[in-house]
């Protein structure tokens, strides 16, 4: 398989995160956004919104990171990714739309604004005013979150791409300092998402090596 991805970029973490709790071999080809790389006709062919991440298997061309990681989790069923029960897979839809939809925008609109770490990477300094907008969705969000997670580790019991899917980018507001006292069921399940070895991989691998 070939994985498309970019440095510092939650998106193609999500899908590295996939890759390695999966132990899947891959070929990783860095495309540099910064310098247009992902705008050039043989990148578009695989990706004609131009965007990272994207994956290669075959005849198989695939972008959208959620869409990338359910594609690997129903190759690889042994590794147990997705809920075996059409309601627990149903679910775990509900949680990617979830993140895609309403989560990582509001991430996004303060990560901007708060951590040195993408600030510095894509030339940002976001404002106080996008900061501030983040934070008023996060306080509508997480208590979703708190609330499913109150009695239970994960967000669909057993381990699941629903996990993966926010640890890029709650991880990077967490970095840039959010303050997560509000919610400890969100914050103790983001630390054992964390914990794993293969996010671990993947942070190494976008965030880390050849930045």
């Amino acid at each position: 398989m070939d994985f498309y991805y970019g440095s510092v970029s939650g998106n193609s973490s999500r899908v590295a995160f996939a890759f390695y709790e999966l132990g899947i071999h891959f070929i990783p080809h860095r495309v540099d956004t910064r310098v247009g790389h992902n705008r050039a006709p043989a990148y578009l062919a695989i990706n004609p919104m131009g965007k990272i991440p994207a994956l290669i298997d075959g005849a198989v061309r695939l972008w959208e990171s959620n869409a990338i990681n359910w594609y690997l989790a129903e190759k690889h069923p042994a590794a147990r990714l997705l809920p075996a029960t059409l309601e627990g897979r149903a679910s775990t839809q509900r949680w990617l739309l979830f993140q895609t939809g309403h989560v990582t925008p509001a991430c996004a609109s303060l990560f901007r604004s708060t951590n040195p770490r993408m600030q510095q990477f894509w030339n940002v300094r976001g404002d106080q005013a996008s900061a501030d907008a983040g934070r008023k969705e996060l306080a509508r969000y997480l208590p979703v979150l708190e609330e499913a997670l109150a009695d239970r580790e994960w967000l669909e019991r057993q381990f699941s791409l629903a996990d993966i899917a926010y640890a890029p980018h709650l991880w990077l507001v967490a970095e840039g300092g959010f303050d997560f006292s509000a919610y400890p069921a969100v914050r103790a399940w983001l630390d054992r998402t964390l914990a794993r070895p293969a996010w671990r991989e993947a942070r190494h691998l976008i965030f880390e090596a050849q930045v």
